[in-house]
């Protein structure tokens, strides 16, 4: 069995990550009292948003480290944009028919909830989580 790991934060605000078998596993140890805070040792504990390490074969996993590079990660990334189709809120739902194989396989974008993005990582279909990029920058097209 593998271990998966998550972001965590506690009702004290503490931030941590955590290695658990599954969402399942997690609430179970929460529910017996037996997951806590490593900070504060508080048991009221809450899964936070997790972006996945999404790598294809022909990148690097070298981080950005010039702002020129920055400026072409974002290029990049809006290129990837303008080749999507933007669903909207039925982002999820959309993802779900792609993966399923009820819906052609084509890129796509929109606005899901954070609780439909860790659902859907947790469904195991992939997604990449990127913030929305302004529109009106005039010196990154």
């Amino acid at each position: 069995m593998g271990l998966k790991v998550f972001n965590f934060i506690c009702s004290n605000g503490h931030s941590f990550e955590a290695m658990v078998a599954s969402v399942d596993d997690f609430e179970k140890q929460k529910k017996e009292g037996l997951f806590r805070c490593p900070i504060c040792d508080s048991p009221q504990v809450d899964r936070q948003l997790s972006a996945p390490h999404v790598k294809a074969d022909n990148q690097s996993s070298r981080q950005p480290t010039s702002v020129d590079e920055l400026e072409k990660a974002v290029k990049a990334v809006r290129s990837l944009l303008k080749k999507s189709e933007f669903v909207g809120d039925k982002f999820a739902e959309e993802a779900r028919s792609i993966h399923s194989g009820k819906s052609p396989e084509r890129l796509i974008h929109g606005t899901p909830t954070t609780e439909e993005v860790v659902e859907l990582i947790d469904e195991g279909i992939e997604i990449l989580p990127i913030p929305q990029l302004k529109t009106d920058d005039k010196k990154i097209n």
